[in-house]
């Protein structure tokens, strides 16, 4: 089983500081681990000095050529849907804000031939972005993801290298070149639409496999083999998760190593979460946590202190004259079941 890594990067980034902490994950519970990482030249370029310490932990990094015009997002997707032609036999595909928790021994069913996690670990209705993941899908001229009730996150990727597989990432990488012509060029839509067209030939794997730490991975976070720690809907949120913390990328960044305390964390991965973090559930409160009205808050916070500052105490004040009336726990507690 080889583990197959796709980087496109520049110092400007933090791409390359996750992969290399990702990396250092990966042979600390395996060592004796075939790890390729394929890269556009752009990037390959600038894996210098600071930037080159990588080398020490991969077995083969290859140079692939990608269209000229793209751009560097562009052509990591562009790679990530072609891998299968770069890299024989079967593979685990890893995406780059990943930390390696145990030792991976991939014994996959025979029946699987791609292999795959619930984006998020539930099914689309009761995702909280099934509205934007369907404008994406219409976006991009598909329609097929939508008449099932499953997104595959395509994150971490198993491929079993037959005949089926290999149809399966032509028609993805198909698939996501026409998208791209229309504004989508993330990779997710087109991979679900392959899936539907092909038949359902993605096999859901156990959530332990990709656990989405950020949104609803912790029934899964016990058994976690890879934590998959970044979201992109928690940019403007600090993550409760220690090694996605932007300290230690940025710490990654200046001096092209991994500290002491770093890898103290790498080695007890599920713990490593910061000491002031809460666990929040049910549709009531994530509702809120996922309005735009919530992200303004957060953003005047960071922002516009003082102005926040006021807002907060304003409420407070109402609060405070509501809590005075005999009905407000009675209505609180019925608007909370």
């Amino acid at each position: 089983m080889k583990y197959v890594y796709v980087l496109t990067s520049s110092v400007n980034d933090c791409y390359y500081e996750q992969f290399y902490l990702s990396l250092a994950s990966m042979r600390i519970y395996n060592p004796d681990a075939e790890i390729v990482v394929l890269v556009d030249e752009k990037t390959k370029q600038g894996l210098t000095g600071k930037r080159s310490g990588y080398a020490q932990y991969v077995s083969e990094t290859k140079i692939i050529s990608v269209p000229g015009e793209y751009s560097q997002k562009q052509a990591s997707r562009w790679i990530k849907t072609s891998i299968n032609k770069y890299v024989s036999g079967d593979f685990l595909f890893i995406d780059c804000d990943t930390v390696i928790t145990e030792k991976l021994e991939p014994v996959f069913s025979p029946e699987i031939n791609i292999g795959s996690v619930l984006d998020t670990h539930v099914t689309l209705d009761k995702h909280h972005l099934h509205d934007y993941f369907k404008s994406e899908v219409e976006k991009a001229g598909f329609s097929t993801p939508f008449n099932k009730n499953t997104y595959f996150n395509s994150g971490i990727i198993f491929y079993r290298d037959n005949s089926r597989s290999k149809f399966f990432f032509e028609k993805w990488h198909a698939l996501w070149i026409e998208s791209n012509k229309k504004g989508i060029s993330v990779d997710q839509p087109s991979f679900n639409q392959a899936d539907c067209e092909l038949h359902n030939t993605i096999t859901e794997l156990s959530g332990g496999w990709n656990c989405q730490i950020s949104h609803n991975g912790l029934n899964f976070l016990h058994s976690a083999k890879i934590i998959h720690y970044y979201a992109t809907s928690l940019l403007l949120l600090a993550s409760p998760y220690k090694l996605a913390s932007a300290e230690i990328l940025l710490s990654i960044k200046e001096t092209g190593e991994i500290s002491k305390e770093v890898t103290e964390l790498l080695h007890r991965p599920l713990a490593a979460f910061e000491e002031n973090t809460r666990i929040i559930s049910g549709k009531y409160i994530l509702d809120v946590f996922d309005s735009p009205m919530f992200k303004l808050l957060v953003w005047l916070r960071d922002c516009h202190n003082g102005f926040y500052k006021m807002l907060n105490g304003i409420i407070r004040f109402f609060i405070n004259i509501l809590k005075k009336n005999p009905g407000y726990s009675k209505r609180k507690l019925r608007s909370v079941k």
